[in-house]
């Protein structure tokens, strides 16, 4: 029973107990230690969704996809069926992220652990990467994990959980980082988005004016997209070298998402969704009265997904092409302007939507907008979800437990 919960989606168009612990060995963590400076030297639910919309290839990467869409493949539960709860001994902030066969996802502790956890409900291995970490990894196709942590070093770990090599940076290394198809990895530390090869050598560093807190997102013209604390939104160039830049006037904190025609949308602390044309221009400025912190997410029929912070916590849908409100589903809140939804829903093949809350529960909604069910955990739900092709959900969860659900 869900007590107090108000919820509501308005279609505005037609058509903390932890669980088991299990056994688990620390890794080595051995592996080079590269410096950025020697290395750089070196070198010198609305209307029915369209069946037939545009879906990213599929990466183990956050939100899915260079673009960061959230668009998942498969069909999630439809019904609040735990098939297990894995303690992995710390509050997790970040995306559960699949290896490529889809027997284990890796997640990211604020103890510092990058761990393993098995899709039969076991735990893996456990690394220790030195400070917190917010950044849910990228795997490449031979199982390589990349991210940083706030000991301001990126790392590469093989999937046996050593570390293959260490990248020391100046700043916390706290966003998912992007893994582009020429092989390099984009990351975000401090004010610098850095490019490094995937054997850890700098490839390219651009400097906002303040801390990039958002991921990077890949623009289908072959450009990076990355918000800023600063209060741009910045496009920057295979070669590291700035685009454009478009001041917004609130920090940009809400990931980038691309739209299939090459539009962008970020959220901003100005209580704003705003678009963007791929040169920079502004389209629309939606206000949604809250904080856009996350990343965003886009549904197949290009409405765009958002979790908005109080004094009214929601997910809201908006239209691509002007920003009107599409729906909305309301979370019990505080009505503090810090308390809310995180981020856009995960959208599966069947237009249901699944998304966390710092209500410590896990959503999941039907194309309509009408609950399916919802799941208590005992921490704030802040990491996006993770739909497996063959539809189980797994959810992270500031209690210190990974959930996966069944159909």
């Amino acid at each position: 029973m869900l007590g107090g919960i108000v919820a509501f989606f308005v279609l505005l168009r037609p058509g903390r107990p932890v669980g088991p612990s299990a056994a688990s060995s620390a890794a080595s963590t051995t592996g080079a230690v590269l410096r950025e400076s020697d290395a750089q030297a070196a070198l010198g639910a609305a209307s029915p969704l369209r069946p037939d919309a545009r879906v990213p290839a599929a990466t183990s990467c956050a939100h899915g996809d260079g673009r960061r869409t959230h668009r998942a493949r498969g069909e999630g539960p439809r019904r609040d069926n735990l098939l297990f709860r894995v303690d992995v001994g710390g509050p997790v902030a970040t995306q559960p992220i699949p290896s490529p066969d889809g027997s284990v996802v890796y997640v990211g502790t604020l103890t510092g652990d990058l761990v393993a956890v098995r899709m039969d409900g076991t735990l893996g291995w456990k690394t220790n990467l030195g400070d917190r970490v917010y950044s849910a990894p990228c795997v490449d196709k031979a199982g390589t994990l990349f991210l940083g942590s706030d000991a301001k070093r990126f790392y590469a770990v093989l999937p046996d959980g050593k570390v293959r090599w260490k990248l020391e940076v100046d700043d916390d290394a706290d966003t998912a980082p992007l893994l582009r198809d020429d092989g390099s990895v984009v990351f975000a530390a401090g004010r610098d988005v850095i490019a490094v090869s995937t054997g850890g050598t700098v490839l390219w560093r651009f400097q906002a004016k303040r801390k990039v807190f958002t991921a990077p997102a890949m623009h289908p013209d072959g450009f990076v997209v990355v918000g800023s604390q600063d209060n741009r939104v910045y496009a920057i160039d295979a070669r590291g070298n700035q685009l454009w830049a478009t001041e917004l006037g609130a920090d940009v904190d809400g990931g980038p998402v691309i739209g299939d025609d090459g539009s962008i949308f970020v959220g901003t602390d100005g209580d704003e969704v705003v678009k963007l044309g791929p040169r920079g221009a502004i389209v629309f400025r939606a206000r949604v009265a809250g904080y856009v912190r996350g990343m965003l997410s886009l549904s197949r029929s290009g409405d765009v997904l958002a979790g908005v912070y109080g004094p009214s916590a929601r997910q809201m849908r908006l239209r691509e092409t002007d920003g009107a409100v599409l729906g909305a589903f309301s979370v019990p809140g505080t009505g503090a302007r810090d308390f809310g939804v995180h981020g856009g829903a995960l959208e599966d093949d069947a237009g249901n939507l699944y998304f966390g809350a710092q209500d410590d529960r896990i959503y999941a909604l039907d194309r309509q907008g009408t609950l399916l069910w919802s799941h208590l955990t005992g921490g704030d739900v802040d990491a996006p979800p993770t739909l497996l092709p063959d539809g189980r959900l797994i959810v992270a969860s500031d209690d210190g437990t990974v959930y996966g659900f069944g159909r």
